[in-house]
């Protein structure tokens, strides 16, 4: 082995040495930890928190389907029994009339008409703002015929034409949001 080999070899073994005998950093272990810490808190805030915005999804999706349904069949009611046609009828023949003439109309609709808007009202803010909206203004512009067309209602005692051209008015912007609600799904 020749002189600078030898020199070679012994500064390398010096370089050995000195990396085995040097002592760790002693921060290392606090950083370890917390590696692992946010590592762990990562780990397990994901899966729930797609867990929970799936379950948010779901439950969002049940009440608007639910609310649907029940304004489906509202309508479905409204077109079988001809209900705008009875306050059509009612319009045409007071136009006919002279003025002052009142016509009288009833139907005794029951309290249970929109329970599942009424027993899922209060969570009417899971539904996309729009559609939860429209599903409001058509609850609120058919219950406002049937309060009116109920028995003691203002229509149950005869009313003028100017009334029933008003509520012939607010049941078709009903039926209207009610189409487009049923179109859209």
């Amino acid at each position: 082995m020749s002189p600078e080999e030898i020199n070679s070899l012994a500064e390398t073994l010096k370089i050995i040495s000195d990396i085995t005998e040097s002592q760790p950093d002693p921060w290392l272990p606090i950083y370890a930890a917390l590696g692992g810490a946010i590592a762990g808190a990562i780990a397990s805030f994901f899966p729930t928190w797609l867990i929970e915005k799936h379950r948010e999804r779901t439950f969002s999706k049940q009440i608007e389907n639910c609310l649907l349904a029940e304004i489906s069949s509202l309508m479905e009611i409204i077109d079988q029994r001809n209900y705008l046609s009875a306050i059509e009828e009612a319009v045409h023949y007071l136009r006919n009339e002279p003025e002052g003439t009142t016509y009288s109309l009833v139907v005794d609709v029951p309290p249970h008409y929109s329970r599942v808007y009424q027993e899922n009202c209060k969570n009417i803010g899971v539904v996309k703002n729009e559609i939860a909206r429209d599903i409001v203004i058509f609850h609120q512009l058919i219950d406002a015929v049937v309060q009116d067309l109920k028995p003691n209602g203002i229509f149950s005692s005869g009313t003028k034409l100017e009334t029933f051209e008003e509520m012939e008015k607010i049941f078709n912007q009903a039926l209207t949001i009610g189409h487009e609600l049923i179109k859209n799904t």
